[in-house]
Parts: C-alpha cells; sequence; structure tokens
C-alpha cells in the first residue's frame, strides 16, 4: 500500500466534513454567560407558570449548569451517576438526564429551560443544518400508547432533539399486532448510536442504578454516559409546597 500524503489526509477529511460523515453537534456560537440575568429569567418563567417556583439550594446546581449547556460554555459541570456523585466536568455535545424522586421538578426544569432557549433564540448545528435548540417533552407512557396504537416508534428514534420525560413509569413490553417489544429500549438503542442526536430525559431512576440496567438492557447502560450528562434534583416534593 502506498504512502498516503497529508494533502490526501485533508481531502478525506473535507469529504467526511462535507457530506456529515460520523457528523456531530456544533455549537453555531459561545456567548458568555450573565448567570444573574439568566437566573432572573428563569425564575421569571417559572413564577408565571406556577407562583410557588423559586431558585433554591436544592435546584440552584441543575439550573446554572443547564444554563451553561444551552449557552455552549465548556465550563458547565455536572455530576457523576456512579455512587461519589462527584460533580465533574460537562459535555456540551451531549445531552441530560436528570433524576430525582416524585416531584423534585425535573420534568419542570427541562419545560422551563426549553422556554428560556426559546426566549433567547438559541440555535445549534446538527449534522450541518441549523436547529433551534429546544425540545418538546413526550411521556415515556404516551410513546408506548402511541406504539400500540401505530406500530411506529421511529418518528422518536429519529428526532434530531427531543425530551421523554418520566422514563421508567412505562410498560415494559408494548403490543402491536402480536409484536412485543420494549419500545424505550429501541428508542435509546438507536440514539445511542449516533452522534447528530440531542436526548434529554426525565427519571426517578438514577442513571446507574440497576432497575436501568434490568429494564433497558446493558446495551443502552452503557450508552447512558456518552449520551448524557446527568443530574439529581433532591428535595422534598415541590407540589406540596
Amino acid at each position: 500500500m502506498g504512502k498516503v500524503n497529508e494533502t490526501q489526509i485533508a481531502n478525506i477529511l473535507k469529504f467526511m466534513q462535507d457530506r456529515h460523515v460520523f457528523a456531530s453537534i456544533e455549537r453555531m456560537t459561545y456567548c458568555p454567560v450573565d448567570m444573574e440575568f439568566a437566573m432572573s429569567v428563569i425564575e421569571t418563567i417559572g413564577t408565571y407558570r406556577n407562583p410557588k417556583f423559586r431558585i433554591d439550594d436544592e435546584n440552584r446546581f441543575v439550573y446554572e449548569n443547564m444554563v451553561r449547556w444551552v449557552h455552549g460554555d465548556t465550563e458547565m459541570k455536572c455530576v457523576s451517576p456512579d455512587d461519589s456523585k462527584k460533580v465533574i466536568p460537562g459535555d456540551i455535545a451531549k445531552g441530560i438526564y436528570i433524576a430525582g424522586n416524585t416531584g423534585t421538578g425535573k420534568t419542570w426544569c427541562l419545560d422551563i429551560m426549553s422556554k428560556y432557549t426559546q426566549l433567547l433564540n438559541i440555535g445549534i448545528k446538527i449534522a450541518g443544518e441549523r436547529h433551534a435548540l429546544t425540545w418538546g417533552g413526550f411521556r415515556a407512557d404516551a410513546i408506548i400508547a402511541e406504539y400500540q396504537q401505530t406500530g411506529e416508534y421511529y418518528r422518536f428514534a429519529k428526532q434530531p432533539i427531543i425530551c421523554i420525560h418520566d422514563l421508567g413509569t412505562e410498560s415494559t413490553d408494548a403490543l402491536y399486532m402480536g409484536n412485543r417489544m420494549n419500545v424505550l429500549r429501541a428508542i435509546l438503542e438507536y440514539r445511542g448510536d449516533r452522534s447528530d442526536q440531542i436526548t434529554l430525559i426525565s427519571s426517578n431512576i438514577p442513571m446507574e442504578h440497576k432497575m436501568f440496567t434490568d429494564k433497558y438492557g446493558d446495551r443502552v447502560a452503557s450508552r447512558m454516559r456518552e449520551m448524557c450528562n446527568y443530574f439529581e434534583l433532591t428535595g422534598q416534593d415541590r407540589r406540596k409546597f
């Protein structure tokens, strides 16, 4: 085999880039984060929806680093999903997984941050195409219900950006026309093999808990760290405030 020179290598890399081979997430611009302003916007959105909403010591870390994530700030932090739960560097090319008990504000957080990105018109490039960095939320059990009615789940698997709420509360097996399958596992497996999609998840199940592996299998469990930055929301049920 002949020696490949630098020009040939450059041409190969350009070919791959032009055709979005191994396409990935690209932040269009980075704007320094004015955290005080960002928190005031988030509190305005939150209290507009529910006057009892507040940012406090139990959720501030998550909101501040979600702000850094949407702004493309490489100083973003998350927590390790292992037992240590230590603070670690985040990755702005990954999605988000927020775990916590019922009522701690997981779904609320993702919904508020989607509204925040819309207000600021934040964009992102996926496979070379511009997308608004915003997301619609789908409950896991609603995805199952749609599959049972239509046999369709690829529209969820193929969305460039998707937010799945209450992962883990859905039935493991869904039946359509005599075919039984674990729909959410199929969706997460599909997305776990891609580098050009963003997945956001809220769940009562911690990412590395045995319950997660039992429900979705080793293949999905092994990809979650590659897919998502991990956060946990703790504290009492905010719905009772």
